[in-house]
Parts: structure tokens; C-alpha cells; sequence
């Protein structure tokens, strides 16, 4: 069966990219502890689901691309930036540096974006077909739906079947750990879509 809209993975990739500013601007703007904890909370996921999502789904692409130093790079950066959203995740949002704890992570995030978005997303669309574009970009979808809610820098970083073994058991421990711990979220400005 024919999928009528193709999708496009940079897109998808951008659309996180962008709810992570608009978490972190909203996280600046919050007046309240409790308001600011919920978008922490969220921060956290996206940037968690994000970065395992990509190395996954995306990054193993880079080496078909002829972008095999590419992958390598982003995956340093996403070890880095993991340390720093663990860091986040691990300090209590009532502690007084908590906001400059979180905007590291954020900060990192927002960097490596937009490396992403300026420097690589160009070469990364000249050479996917648009089917090609469009299979990532589901292949990305679904890693989003299987990977950790929350940042594990310890876990295996290949990419491979290792880190998608480590994400499912991942996954459903933070989802319990979430649920347990009463962890509250805002919702999102931007959407991915919920069928694909």
C-alpha cells in the first residue's frame, strides 16, 4: 500500500530542534518552581529521545551517504551533550544552580542543532532520493517511539543493535521510573506525526 505523504527526515529532525528552544524559552519565561520542573522534565526527554533516536535510525545512514566522519563526530557530541542532560536529570530543580545545570545541557543541544541544520543538512538532502528521504524519516519516527526517556551516557553509543536492545529495556524503565516518581510534562509546540 502507497503512503500518500512523504515524509522528510530533516524535518522531523528540525521539528525536535525546535521544541527543544521552545522548551528552554519557556523554561527562561516560567515564574514558578513547579511550572519550571515540568518543562525540565520535558526538556530532558526530548533532548534523551532525540539524541538516541538519531544514532539509531539516521547516523547509521551517514556511511551510505559517503558521511561516515559525520557520524562519528555527531555521535562524540551526543556523548557529551548526554553527560551534561544526565547531569540535569540527576540535580534536584530546587537546588539554586539548577538552571545554569539545565542550560548546559540546552546550550549543548542547541549548538550541535545547529551544526546540524547549517552545516550538514544540506549535503544530507542533495544526496537522499525522496524515497530514500521518506523512509528515514519513518525510520526516525519509530526509533522516537522505542528509545529512553531519560539519558543514559553509560549505555552502548553504536548505534547498532546493542543500543536498540539497551533503549527497548531502557524505555520501559524510565516509563515505570516516571510514573513511580510522579514526573510531570508540558505539552509540546510542534508534532511529529502520530501516523506514519
Amino acid at each position: 500500500m502507497a503512503t500518500a505523504t512523504k515524509l522528510d527526515v530533516l524535518e522531523e529532525i528540525k521539528l525536535d530542534h525546535d521544541n527543544v528552544r521552545d522548551l528552554w524559552s519557556r523554561f527562561q519565561a516560567a515564574t514558578s518552581r513547579e511550572e519550571k520542573a515540568s518543562i525540565a522534565n520535558t526538556l530532558i526527554r526530548e533532548m534523551a529521545v532525540h539524541g538516541d533516536a538519531e544514532e539509531i535510525s539516521v547516523y547509521n545512514d551517514y556511511q551510505r551517504l559517503g558521511l561516515p566522519g559525520t557520524a562519528e563526530h555527531n555521535k562524540e557530541e551526543h556523548a557529551e551533550i548526554k553527560k551534561a542532560v544526565y547531569n540535569a536529570d540527576s540535580a534536584s530543580t530546587k537546588q539554586d544552580d539548577y538552571d545554569e545545570v539545565l542550560g548546559k545541557a540546552v546550550k549543548a543541544f542547541i549548538t550541535h542543532a545547529q551544526e546540524e541544520e547549517n552545516e550538514q543538512f544540506p549535503t544530507i538532502k542533495a544526496k537522499l532520493t525522496p524515497e530514500e528521504n521518506d523512509k528515514l524519516a519513518r525510520e526516525f519516527l519509530k526509533a522516537r517511539r522505542m528509545v529512553p526517556t531519560r539519558p543514559h551516557p553509560a549505555a552502548p553509543q553504536t548505534g547498532g543493535v546493542a543500543q536498540k536492545a539497551a533503549g527497548a529495556f531502557g524505555s520501559l524503565h524510565d516509563k515505570v521510573v516516571e510514573t513511580v516518581g510522579g514526573r510531570e510534562f508540558v505539552e509540546l509546540k510542534y508534532k511529529h506525526p502520530e501516523n506514519f
